[in-house]
């Protein structure tokens, strides 16, 4: 199995590798109920908060989530943009990118917010082999590499 440069693996039962960026690692969440939802995990080294990068650390992992965000809006055309940093449940610096249209089922609401953890995880969406190449396809495309 592939690994990204912190010795992670790039392909799980929750995430899908679409490309390395200068500081980080652009992941497709295998869990599409929100259409492109990805993670962008900082992958120069493990850490757990913004503080703890260096100047130019921390520049390389935002013009990274600047470049992730426009070649995601590019090639899904969201309604709206999402970005949440957390770190609770998995304690390394990561951003969710969750593309927000007015069809998804919570539209106007966080993701998260007033779902219980066990119906979230529940109703899971997941694409065919076929749907998740074509959206990854459609975003290395328009990222500028």
């Amino acid at each position: 199995m592939a690994t990204d440069r912190d010795g992670r693996r790039r392909i799980d039962e929750n995430v899908i590798w679409i490309a390395d960026l200068s500081a980080s690692t652009l992941l497709l969440f295998r869990d599409q109920r929100f259409r492109g939802y990805c993670i962008l995990s900082f992958a120069l080294r493990r850490v757990t908060s913004l503080e703890s990068l260096s100047d130019e650390e921390y520049q390389a992992f935002f013009l990274d989530l600047r470049m992730a965000s426009r070649a995601i809006r590019a090639a899904l055309n969201p309604d709206h943009m999402n970005y949440e940093l957390l770190g609770n449940s998995d304690p390394h610096l990561h951003w969710h990118i969750i593309p927000r249209y007015k069809t998804d089922p919570r539209w106007g609401q966080p993701i998260w917010e007033g779902w219980p953890r066990n119906e979230f995880n529940a109703n899971r969406c997941s694409l065919s082999e076929v749907e998740y190449a074509t959206m990854m396809s459609e975003i290395r495309a328009h990222l500028l590499l």
